[in-house]
């Protein structure tokens, strides 16, 4: 009899934990919706190049080129929610090249060459020493202070047609990054 009422205790007791252990995973599945992510590359300045674009350190999209701002201008890329596993990121190593006029000079010159001009191998030295003269720049940004834990509570709220938009604003040598709610349906 002592040992039935030992085991009905225990029993109680796992059942106990059992329900606070669920209790707890629902809580936190709650705070892990998945975050859709909208990617804005523009220029205020000259056109730039974006040679890298790693949140976390990970390697993330590449948009190329980058015009200067126009009503339409920019490069976009979107995520859907769920298409990266790793969550909002807390840092950004961003890394791009700002084409001096000699080299768009060049450019322009190797546009108006036909064919196998084009593609010489005095072509390709002229380029290497064109390209040599473009400044590089790199530049981590921490994003906490960016997206904050509202901005993704308010995505989080209606995650299927909500993203986290990121404005990346090139300004010859500088960068600056935004963040906002953007429904998109």
């Amino acid at each position: 009899m002592a040992q039935t009422k030992l085991w009905n205790r225990y029993s109680i007791f796992r059942q106990l934990i059992l329900v606070l252990l669920i209790m707890s995973t629902i809580a936190c599945r709650a705070d892990d919706k998945p975050v859709g992510m909208t990617l804005l590359f523009q220029s205020a300045g000259r056109s730039v190049v974006v040679q890298r674009f790693d949140p976390d350190g990970m390697r993330g999209p590449v948009p190329g080129a980058v015009g200067s701002m126009s009503p339409r201008g920019g490069k976009e890329m979107s995520f859907m929610p769920g298409d990266s596993k790793r969550g909002v990121p807390a840092f950004v190593d961003v890394a791009w090249v700002v084409p001096t006029i000699e080299f768009e000079k060049w450019a322009e010159e190797r546009k108006k060459k036909s064919g196998a001009e084009r593609y010489s191998a005095e072509g390709r030295a002229d380029y290497d020493r064109a390209w040599a003269k473009v400044p590089n720049y790199t530049k981590r940004i921490d994003l906490i202070n960016i997206i904050t834990p509202e901005l993704v509570a308010q995505v989080r709220a209606d995650y299927k047609n909500t993203q986290l938009k990121l404005i990346i604003t090139f300004n010859n040598d500088e960068v600056d990054i935004k963040a906002v709610a953007y429904k998109w349906r």
